[in-house]
């Protein structure tokens, strides 16, 4: 006789891969676990077209084939729903058969879940920095919230996902470069596709850099009135509530 946790093994390995029939031995090769298999599935399958409405929008019909093919290919192994879709992104590039696209705006929307429960902190506001002398700006260190991401895309499924959002006619994505940062602001998720410029200082707010460290990294990248830039980055920054200053 099988021990309970052999059976709980099997039985999960049986539903999982979506075999459906129990082996013999284990509760009766009569026994048909397709229900459990199908409905397994279903479910999951919901959430990931919860938490990926503009990639469902944008596969269209297939979406359900391939997040079933998705789910068996790399079932989920966290004890929360919410990582169900961690390994989309990574998982749609193996597939040559389906846009390339896809696995960006599955990484894309995957930011959008991530953020969503990530850290509260309270973002800083020009008024925080009104009563800091002008001698202290370059010191001031600016560090992105930490319920935020900076997404790298290599198509332009920013574009998409606005067009689904409009609904407004879908163009198929084009090749690019760029760079789309992702935060929470109280409940609600925004995400914006970074100036080619402001792109390349991402990282430094990632780990946080002082103003004047921002400010020589645009020196360096040759932007024309350095200094100007730099005040309406801030202005930007802060006024979308994605920066914390100290």
């Amino acid at each position: 006789m099988r021990d309970l946790a052999t059976i709980q093994r099997r039985f999960y390995e049986l539903v999982t891969s979506g075999e459906g029939t129990i082996d013999p031995g284990l509760l009766g090769s009569s026994r048909q676990l397709a229900v459990y298999a199908d409905m397994y599935v279903a479910r999951l399958v919901d959430v990931l077209a919860d938490d990926h409405p503009k990639l469902r929008s944008g596969l269209g019909d297939p979406f359900h084939d391939v997040m079933t093919d998705y789910l068996r290919a790399c079932p989920p192994t966290s004890f929360t729903l919410r990582d169900a879709g961690v390994a989309l992104g990574d998982y749609l590039a193996t597939r040559p058969d389906l846009p390339p696209w896809a696995a960006d705006l599955a990484r894309l929307e995957r930011g959008r879940v991530e953020v969503f429960d990530g850290p509260d902190r309270a973002p800083s506001t020009r008024d925080d920095l009104a009563d800091v002398p002008i001698e202290r700006f370059p010191d001031v260190t600016l560090t992105l919230v930490p319920s935020s991401s900076a997404v790298p895309i290599a198509w332009t499924v920013d574009d998409l996902w606005s067009a689904v959002e409009e609904s407004a006619p879908i163009v198929a994505p084009e090749p690019c470069d760029r760079l789309i940062l992702v935060w929470r602001r109280d409940t609600r998720v925004f995400h914006r596709t970074l100036d080619p410029d402001e792109a390349k200082l991402a990282h430094l707010l990632v780990s946080g850099a002082t103003i004047g460290d921002v400010s020589a990294r645009l020196i360096e990248l040759a932007v024309p009135e350095p200094e100007l830039r730099m005040v309406e980055l801030l202005g930007r920054w802060l006024d979308a509530e994605v920066v914390v200053c100290s």
